[in-house]
């Protein structure tokens, strides 16, 4: 069992950085299109933003680990960096659209 991990950890170190690097840039030309003006269409657009964010974010995390390495948080660099941004980006969304009182 232990060396069944050892050769996953190998292959998914080698293999991830691209596949990180396509779910981010997937992202960024995702969240570059403007997001419709009603309610439900901008309510699927963030909800789209924000699992493609999350698919990015679990990806980093099984890198980590393919690495051997611990997932900290609050690290500001790199990837980390841009998912902070994008979380941060999507609050503001969230928020403005709460200003909005369209409640849909």
């Amino acid at each position: 069992m232990a060396e069944d991990l050892a050769g996953l950890r190998r292959r998914l170190a080698l293999v991830l950085p691209d596949r990180i690097a396509a779910a981010v840039t997937g992202y960024e030309t995702f969240v570059m299109t403007p997001p419709p003006d009603d309610a439900k269409g901008f309510a699927a657009w963030h909800a789209a933003a924000k699992a493609a964010l999350a698919h990015v974010d679990s990806l980093v995390k099984l890198a980590r680990w393919a690495e051997g390495g611990t997932v900290s948080i609050g690290e500001t660099d790199g990837i980390e960096g841009l998912l902070a941004r994008a979380r941060a980006a999507l609050a503001g969304l969230e928020d403005e659209d709460d200003e909005c009182g369209d409640g849909e």
